[in-house]
C-alpha cells in the first residue's frame, strides 16, 4: 500500500518543511498542490529555473517522490480553455523536468444548455495535453460534473487508449450520485484508475470529516483496489486550503494512517 498526501492540506509550509512532515509520518509520496502558500505552479519559487536543480536533490535525498503535479485546469469554459491548455502544457513541461509521473486536471461542469459543448471542450482539451506528455501522464480527476458513468464515458471512449492519459479517481466525488453503491462506477473506471484521492465526509453535516469519521466505504473501496492490484498511491486530500476550519494536516494525517492500517485487520 502506498501512501501519500497533497499539499493542499499545508500549503503554507515550505518545501523543507513538507519533505519533513513526510520524514515525520513515514510517507514516501506527496501531490503538489501549493508550496509556501502559492498555488500557481508558475510562481513557486522551487519550481523557477534557477531553482529546479536544487529541488531535485532534496526530493532525492528526502527519499520522497513527487507523484501528481496539480493544477487548476478545467476545460469545460469555452472562454477559460486556451488558457487551461496553456496552463497544462507549462505543467507537463514542469513536471517532465522533475520526474513527476502525473499532471493533474479538471473537466469540470456540464453547463445545461451546453452538455455537448462542455464534453466536446474537455476531449479536446485533454487531447491537446496527452499528445504533449511524453514522460508524464495526464490524469482527469473525478470531479464536478465529470463523476458518472454517463459524463465521463465520451472522454474514456475517445482518450482510453492512451497511454499519456488516465483518471484520479476521488472518492468522495463518486459518493454523492452512487453512495454505497460505488461497485458500478469503479468496475466502469477500473482501468484507467492511476491515483486516488481518500477524503471522507459527513452526509448529514454535510461536511468534509476525518478520515474513518464519515460515511464514505473508504475500507471496502481500499480493500477492492488492493485486490485487484492498484499499485498506485492512496492519496489523502485534505482540504484546508478551501476549508481552513478543518484540523491541522497532522491530525487529518493521525486518522488517515489509523485507517488505512485498519484496511489489512
Amino acid at each position: 500500500m502506498k501512501l501519500c498526501f497533497s499539499t493542499l492540506g499545508c500549503s503554507d509550509m515550505s518545501l523543507e518543511e513538507i519533505l519533513a512532515l513526510c520524514s515525520e509520518y513515514g510517507i514516501s509520496a506527496i501531490e503538489i498542490r501549493g508550496i509556501g502558500g502559492v498555488l500557481d505552479n508558475s510562481k513557486i519559487q522551487a519550481f523557477a529555473k534557477e531553482s529546479l536543480n536544487d529541488t531535485k536533490e532534496a526530493f532525492r535525498a528526502s527519499g520522497v517522490t513527487p507523484t501528481v503535479l496539480g493544477t487548476s485546469c478545467s476545460f469545460h469554459n469555452a472562454e477559460r480553455l486556451y488558457g487551461s491548455i496553456n496552463e497544462g502544457l507549462a505543467a507537463i513541461a514542469l513536471a517532465e523536468s522533475l520526474n513527476i509521473p502525473y499532471v493533474r486536471v479538471f473537466g469540470d461542469k456540464i453547463l445545461p444548455d451546453d452538455e455537448l459543448g462542455c464534453t466536446e471542450r474537455v476531449i479536446s482539451g485533454l487531447r491537446t495535453l496527452c499528445a504533449a506528455a511524453k514522460k508524464t501522464a495526464v490524469l482527469l480527476e473525478v470531479h464536478g460534473n465529470f463523476n458518472t458513468v454517463t459524463s465521463l464515458a465520451p472522454i474514456l471512449n475517445e482518450l482510453g487508449d492512451k497511454k499519456s492519459f488516465g483518471l484520479l479517481w476521488d472518492i468522495e466525488h463518486t459518493h454523492g450520485p452512487y453512495g454505497e453503491d460505488w461497485s458500478d462506477f469503479y468496475n466502469f473506471a477500473r482501468p484507467f484508475v492511476k491515483h486516488v484521492h481518500i477524503k471522507d465526509r459527513s452526509v448529514a453535516e454535510d461536511r468534509l470529516v476525518l478520515i474513518g469519521n464519515g460515511d464514505i466505504p473508504i475500507i471496502p473501496i481500499v480493500k477492492r483496489l488492493l485486490s485487484d492490484g492498484y499499485d498506485g498511491c492512496l492519496s489523502l486530500e485534505w482540504e484546508k486550503k478551501w476549508h481552513p476550519e478543518l484540523p491541522d494536516i497532522r491530525t487529518a494525517l493521525d486518522s488517515f494512517i489509523k485507517t488505512m492500517n485498519e484496511v489489512h485487520t
